[in-house]
């Protein structure tokens, strides 16, 4: 006999925080493929960012463009520094 399984979800009616959405794109063999980079405004209650991501317009990335995601990110965060200190 299963035993009995308990669940509960919870949403909060309050929003955490609010994102910008960026357009992007990388030029890879040619071909162009477009991407969101997601960065979530503010910082939560312990003064943590909240991590920025890429998701891509379509499925069909080759690994090598998927692989750069990081390159990408870092290259928006020294973006966002140095405009942040009047370079």
């Amino acid at each position: 006999m299963e035993k009995s399984k308990s669940l509960e979800v919870s949403i909060n009616r309050e929003s955490s925080f609010t994102e910008v959405w960026y357009e992007g794109h990388v030029i890879y063999d040619g071909e162009k493929h477009q991407f969101w980079l997601i960065h979530p405004n503010g910082v939560d209650p312990h003064g943590n960012e909240y991590e920025v991501d890429i998701r891509w317009f379509f499925q069909r990335v080759p690994r090598e463009v998927r692989a750069m995601q990081h390159y990408i990110i870092d290259a928006f965060k020294q973006k966002a520094h140095d405009d942040s200190n009047g370079s």
